[in-house]
């Protein structure tokens, strides 16, 4: 017996050996669970005792963390939007939705430096720039339709946040996409925010793994939720102290990064109201042809079942969604 234990002790001990989780660590667009996270090095705290490694991932672009997902290359996306995801499973790509990080609605927004543009209606053939396939996107086509236009009315041009944000000020692009730090680095040169997200759409921001992942490993998605939770009471309970962590990580100063906290409504799971909202987005996508067909991004477990009012019935994880 003792002989028994000693070789599934090494055995254990070997299968532990070299373990490592990749999380992706998006700085936009105010993930601050995740700064406080890495900063006080509470993944590491965790999973230290079983030998496991956690390595962070400077990934922030929505189709990029997914790809890296889906070929194993990245574990955990620490901060993915849903419209990004909405989009993937379009193309039968579909990742499993295990947390809910924050909806930053006031921290999206179009801006422009143009004098000449007063409004989205102003925008009519016009150059606009910003990241394709993500909540930005989605955002600039909800404030084109809410002023009777569409993509055909104006130049879009696919960019990264940074892109954006220079062509903008170079005066290459008419107005940009732009999220967290880079609005309110803009707004401090002079840029004007023509709409933010509120009032055009719900955009939210979630933990997402692959399927195989949560499928080989709930434990360790479990362990990453209750971190996560420990992170958001540390927030809680230490918020100058958090806000400082974020600023000094972001570059930006303490009042900024109070903005972007008090601009930013950071949660942990996914209400009602954001579930129907996903619904929404779902249509308003399949109307742009961003997907071929109407798609499902929602874990299917049997944790729980919730049934909404005109919404596809489907079983939901009860760690992504409150019932509240």
């Amino acid at each position: 017996m003792r002989v028994l234990f000693c070789i599934l002790s090494l055995f254990i001990g070997l299968n532990l050996c070299g373990k490592e989780i990749n999380v992706t660590y998006p700085n936009c667009p105010f993930n601050l669970q995740l700064i406080i996270m890495r900063h006080k090095g509470l993944l590491e705290n965790e999973f230290a005792k079983d030998g496991i490694k956690i390595k962070f991932h400077d990934i922030m672009n929505g189709p990029k963390q997914i790809k890296a997902a889906v070929t194993g290359k990245i574990d955990i996306c620490g901060s993915l939007n849903t419209t990004s995801l909405i989009i993937a499973a379009g193309q039968n790509i579909k990742l499993k939705i295990v947390r809910a990080v924050c909806i930053p609605t006031g921290t999206f927004a179009l801006l422009t430096t143009n004098p000449n543009i007063k409004s989205v209606k102003d925008l009519k053939g016009k150059t606009i720039a910003c990241a394709s396939k993500c909540s930005l996107h989605q955002i600039l086509l909800e404030a084109l339709a809410k002023n009777n236009m569409t993509i055909k009315d104006v130049n879009y041009i696919p960019m990264s946040d940074a892109e954006t944000y220079n062509a903008m000020f170079d005066k290459k692009v008419d107005a940009g996409l732009l999220a967290a730090i880079e609005v309110v680095n803009a707004k401090k040169r002079g840029a004007r925010v023509l709409t933010t997200a509120k009032g055009l759409m719900h955009p939210k921001l979630v933990v997402a793994v692959s399927e195989s992942f949560a499928k080989n490993h709930p434990d360790w998605v479990k362990r990453y939720i209750k971190v996560q939770d420990e992170a958001m009471k540390f927030i809680k309970n230490h918020k100058h102290e958090a806000l400082n962590i974020a600023a000094k990580d972001l570059g930006i100063s303490y009042q900024d990064a109070e903005w972007l906290y008090n601009n930013t409504k950071l949660i942990n799971t996914l209400s009602k109201d954001d579930i129907i909202s996903l619904k929404k987005d779902i249509d308003f996508l399949y109307q742009q042809k961003l997907i071929p067909r109407k798609v499902k991004i929602l874990s299917k477990d049997d944790a729980i079942e919730l049934v909404f009012k005109n919404f596809v019935r489907d079983h939901i994880s009860l760690c992504a969604v409150s019932l509240k």
